[in-house]
């Protein structure tokens, strides 16, 4: 019994004396006036599906969900809900400038698209708000495709896999407000 409880103080004092003599000398190098990075910060948007309107009627619907990496410092001066910005900026591109032509999609210009969503946004909020623009999906799917209710067949990607989900935190999924 006194065998067992010497160990256990032996054990007990080695792993202080560990623990003590690593913060100890582990700060050595570190300087206590470097500044502290912040991970960025995203907002992210809902599934958004938009209307392909072509000769007055609905020939099917983009599905589109896209992140914004931005200044957090800026976002606080906003007094308007930036997914709601998002959408609208997303509806001008895709519903009312026509961006993407669905039958020459494999030619579509998706830095270009990305860019312009930015620029769009930061023009809009006065501010150089936007960093970066994450496309997570875009899918067309045709209205023939929707009536025809066929389970095996999936939405026309026009996007794929060219930006990662941003990363997920509880302070990515608010808008700041």
């Amino acid at each position: 019994m006194i065998k067992l409880v010497a160990t256990g103080i032996w054990i007990l004092v080695v792993t202080l004396g560990g623990v003590y003599a690593a913060v100890t000398l582990g700060n050595k190098g570190a300087n206590p006036a470097t500044e502290v990075v912040h991970p960025p910060h995203f907002v992210q948007s809902e599934t958004v599906t938009l209307p392909v309107v072509v000769d007055g009627t609905v020939s099917g619907y983009f599905i589109l969900r896209a992140s914004l990496q931005v200044d957090e410092d800026a976002l606080k001066e906003v007094n308007v809900p930036v997914p709601v910005f998002l959408t609208d900026e997303l509806y001008t591109l895709l519903v009312g400038d026509k961006l993407v032509d669905v039958k020459t999609a494999d030619k579509f210009d998706v830095n270009g698209f990305k860019a312009k969503i930015k620029d769009g946004l930061n023009a809009r909020l006065e501010k150089p708000m936007v960093k970066q623009v994450l496309i997570e999906q875009m899918d067309f799917i045709s209205k023939e495709e929707i009536e025809a209710r066929d389970p095996n067949k999936k939405p026309q990607q026009i996007v794929v896999n060219t930006d990662p989900p941003p990363p997920k935190s509880t302070a990515a999924a608010s808008s700041g407000h």
